[in-house]
């Protein structure tokens, strides 16, 4: 392995600047730790306050915004990094760059869209903050247009996408405090901003980090064809991935309907500690992806293949899960506050660690494997399945019954792929 400061070489016969799976893993992780943990001990401090009416609506903006960055990435830190996966391979920097300018141009025209969608929510918003967060946030949509993260991922890079990232969650989370006090207005502007800024400085060290590693984007270099492929490929992995995002948004509206925006912070606050459970795990299967793709396309058993590399994501998910359970009563047990609530949230969503893990690790492998329309499918079942099951049992159980709900929309996803995909046997990889 080459020094961090050294140049690939103009074709690859070595691996070059390559951190292996573990320790993409290991990278992913802790920048999640340092960027979304100050988010979240800025929201700790707010709670132990009172300020519940900040986080709830900070909270909200935030999750929809982030929403709207994934939209925008359309499914490419999955489909392009398979695609440079592969190039990567056969030593093609050409089609590293073909990949990186196409997938700018698709992901530039889905902003502009998401932008103008976002405008036309801003002209008519009623809710002073939500209004100006809004305008102030569009900018991070063009930014992200651009950012280099399926292209890290793909040459096994993964680990500096996510030190790369921290950049958006730091801005957020340094400007939170200072907008506590102000009026809702100019805190929407300030925290707005901030994503803005933050998304801004992520994308400019993505594509430092490029040339850093001798992969610059070089001029730009883009076809038709290639675009057509990018947004096919995109959009399924794309329908794939929303339906669990957008059935956290529905649980979200669900929770300020029932229960008021009090509670919803609380779930907001608890809820957070669950969903970082599952993305650490999300990390650790992202940084084996690409030894994914490499060693299932010859597989006779792409299951259990999946399972034996992904077996770091699989115990963690196992330990992950109990720990929460366990930490979760044991605080519920010994405190009244509301963290003492945020507690209980974290105990009743725990099983869902276990039992998105497994889905996600079949999705993951289908794939690699280029299946991304029956993943898509088997998502927006499991979806429907939830939205059905979070306002039903929302209603009758309360937020145990949105934990039951999710679990519910992971075994209906998990059962999906396995009747399209896996019952049988799975098919052939496609081609990129």
């Amino acid at each position: 392995m080459t020094a961090i400061g050294a140049r690939l070489p103009k074709t690859r016969g070595d691996r070059g600047l390559s951190w292996q799976g573990t320790g993409n893993a290991a990278l992913l992780v802790a920048s999640f730790c340092m960027g979304q943990g100050s988010v979240f001990l800025v929201q700790t401090l707010l709670v132990s306050r009172g300020e519940l009416e900040l986080l709830a609506r900070f909270g909200t903006c935030f999750s929809f915004a982030v929403l709207a960055l994934m939209i925008v990435d359309f499914g490419s830190v999955t489909s392009v990094a398979r695609r440079v996966a592969f190039a990567d391979i056969k030593g093609d920097p050409a089609e590293i760059r073909h990949c990186f300018w196409s997938a700018s141009i698709v992901r530039f025209c889905v902003a502009i869209t998401v932008a103008s969608i976002a405008s036309l929510y801003a002209l008519g918003a009623q809710d002073d903050f939500a209004r100006a967060y809004v305008t102030a946030a569009t900018p991070a949509l063009v930014f992200w247009a651009f950012n280099a993260g399926g292209i890290l991922d793909g040459l096994k890079l993964s680990g500096l996408s996510g030190v790369t990232g921290m950049a958006t969650y730091f801005c957020s989370g340094a400007a939170l405090l200072p907008a506590s006090g102000l009026s809702a207005n100019q805190s929407g502007l300030i925290l707005g901003a901030a994503l803005s800024i933050g998304c801004g400085i992520a994308v400019t060290m993505q594509l430092l980090a490029l040339w850093h590693v001798g992969r610059p984007p070089g001029r730009i270099s883009a076809t038709w064809r290639r675009c057509a492929d990018l947004v096919r490929e995109g959009l399924s992995v794309l329908l794939a991935v929303l339906p669990g995002q957008l059935s956290f948004r529905f649980q979200l509206i669900i929770c300020s309907l029932l229960f008021g925006q009090g509670l919803t912070a609380i779930f907001l606050y608890g809820r957070q500690i669950t969903a970082a459970g599952s993305q650490v795990l999300e990390f650790v299967r992202r940084a084996h992806f690409p030894l994914l793709v490499h060693g299932i396309a010859t597989s006779a058993s792409p299951v259990w293949t999946a399972f034996g590399i992904q077996r770091l994501a699989t115990w963690l998910s196992v330990f992950g899960s109990s720990g929460l359970l366990i930490a979760g009563l044991l605080i519920v047990g010994s405190t009244h506050a509301a963290i003492a609530a945020a507690a209980g949230v974290v105990s009743l969503f725990s099983f869902g660690i276990l039992s998105g893990a497994l889905v996600s690790t079949l999705s993951q492998a289908a794939q690699a494997l280029g299946h991304y329309r029956a993943v898509a499918l088997s998502a927006n079942g499991a979806m429907l399945i939830c939205f059905v099951a979070t306002a039903a049992l929302g209603y009758w159980l309360g937020l145990a019954g949105l934990a039951v709900a999710e679990v519910v929309s992971h075994a209906a996803g998990a059962f999906c792929l396995w009747y399209l995909l896996f019952r049988r046997g799975l098919p052939a990889s496609r081609g990129t």
